[in-house]
């Protein structure tokens, strides 16, 4: 099974104690049969000088790996087609690695979630025909 957009379970948030309230429609990107999860996206403020950045949280092998990265160029258009979802480069990763997993291997089932997650990780109703690229 791949990664697909899905909105998370009131089980599943009492199984990986996440943050979210029950019954609210919070949505993750998930491979289930692997055992992966990504949720989170795009945040700051530029009013309080905060730059724009992704804002992920990815569990892998029992780990919940924090990751921020910077955005590249995005479609302006959401009519554009193909919408062009490009993220920069990896800021930070912590930890930076776990058991079974290298920081590399990590960054590239990140990236394999990034690409289901598309614009929003929802339905990505507005964008359904995207191409997602990667500066790292």
């Amino acid at each position: 099974m791949a990664f697909v957009n899905e909105v998370v379970s009131d089980a599943d948030i009492d199984a990986y104690g996440l943050p979210f309230e029950k019954g609210k429609g919070h949505w993750w990107t998930r491979d289930k049969e692997r055992d992966l999860y990504l949720w989170g996206g795009r945040g700051g403020n530029p009013l309080w000088d905060q730059e724009i950045r992704g804002k992920f949280y990815f569990f892998v092998s029992d780990v919940t790996i924090r990751l921020v990265i910077s955005l590249g160029k995005w479609s302006d258009d959401w009519h554009a087609r193909p919408y062009i979802v490009e993220w920069g480069q990896v800021i930070s990763v912590d930890p930076p690695r776990c058991d079974e997993f290298s920081q590399e291997q990590i960054i590239n089932l990140f990236k394999e979630a990034l690409v289901a997650y598309g614009r929003d990780g929802r339905e990505n109703r507005n964008t359904p025909d995207r191409i997602v690229r990667f500066g790292f």
